[in-house]
């Protein structure tokens, strides 16, 4: 895919194109901006933007959607390695910023947070920090935030077993180290 040419888009120009490919009328309208939003997606520049969406207030539920489930995709694909190390960890407490911002919803938005934490913790479990144990100790503070912590605590089990499968036949001493901090977690 091309980069998008110029400066980096602004938040308000991905909103646009998010409000256009759900609510336009035109089906030329909604391609035009699924293919823009695609170029933009597997930008760089996307992190900022998707950051940005989500920290925004008001925005309808699609918008938040589509920040949330973009960056689970960038994760996904491995598009963290357009971020150096220390951005890497920004985006590490971003996430848990806006997993908290909507621990009380949409759970659709929550959903895709929690998805994007577990995979960005099966990808870099096991660095300067435990990523199991940060998150067990901030989302424990508050029974509000408890539902949270067992869903991702859920997530990333099943992350751990995707993982652990490409270690198939390795000693346990040698097991992915995700599924070691989640055993722990969950036994501790």
């Amino acid at each position: 895919m091309a980069a998008i040419p110029g400066p980096p888009p602004s938040m308000q120009d991905v909103w646009q194109q998010v409000h256009t490919l759900y609510s336009a009328q035109s089906n030329a309208e909604r391609t035009a901006a699924d293919e823009w939003l695609q170029k933009h997606q597997a930008s760089a520049a996307a992190w900022t933007s998707l950051d940005l969406l989500l920290r925004a207030e008001g925005l309808p539920e699609e918008g938040y959607f589509f920040a949330a489930n973009s960056l689970r995709s960038k994760i996904r694909r491995n598009d963290v390695m357009q971020l150096e190390e220390g951005a890497r960890e920004q985006l590490r407490a971003s996430l848990m910023e806006h997993i908290f911002k909507f621990r009380h919803g949409p759970m659709v938005v929550r959903k895709q947070l929690c998805l994007a934490f577990s995979e960005y913790a099966g990808k870099f479990n096991g660095g300067k920090a435990d990523i199991v144990q940060d998150v067990c100790t901030s989302l424990s503070q508050s029974p509000e935030t408890v539902p949270v912590l067992l869903e991702i605590l859920l997530l990333l089990g099943e992350e751990a077993d995707h993982c652990q499968e490409k270690f198939q036949g390795l000693p346990p001493d040698e097991s992915h180290p995700l599924l070691i901090s989640a055993w722990a977690a969950a036994l501790g």
